[in-house]
């Protein structure tokens, strides 16, 4: 990614959205992200997950463990201010989810602690908890 690329990121991110969304940014940008996904997917069947998840800046995504009703991923960022909220790709992965089971799915985020670049995303799904997002719905 180009400085001026990095730099406009860091604007918009960082200075513009917090000063729009105040306290509601957290949950907005999840809907945001769920949004997002929901116009995104389709590519992401073509080019892969980790792929997109790079060409948009949000970072390295790896697939940590996979469970009947949950998924953990670790996001490796390059993009880190404190405070920061990772709830736009929290979203995106709930929302990926969702199409991909047609199960309704919610996603929470961890950042570590000792690794401040690292987090984890957990997204967790109930198999008798159909999406509303079904065509037959």
């Amino acid at each position: 990614m180009s400085k001026t690329n990095e730099y406009s990121y860091d604007l918009f991110r960082h200075e513009l959205l917090p000063e729009l969304l105040g306290e509601d940014e957290e949950i907005i940008l999840y809907w945001a992200g769920k949004a997002l996904a929901r116009k995104k997917h389709e590519e992401i069947e073509t080019d892969g997950l980790a792929t997109f998840f790079e060409k948009a800046s949000f970072g390295a995504l790896t697939l940590l463990k996979e469970k009947r009703s949950e998924r953990i991923y670790e996001l490796t960022t390059n993009d880190y201010q404190p405070k920061r909220p990772f709830s736009l790709e929290a979203g995106f992965l709930a929302q990926l989810t969702e199409l991909e089971m047609d199960l309704l799915a919610e996603a929470t985020y961890e950042v570590k602690k000792k690794k401040p670049t690292c987090l984890h995303i957990t997204v967790r799904w109930d198999k008798k908890d159909p999406s509303s997002m079904r065509e037959d719905a």
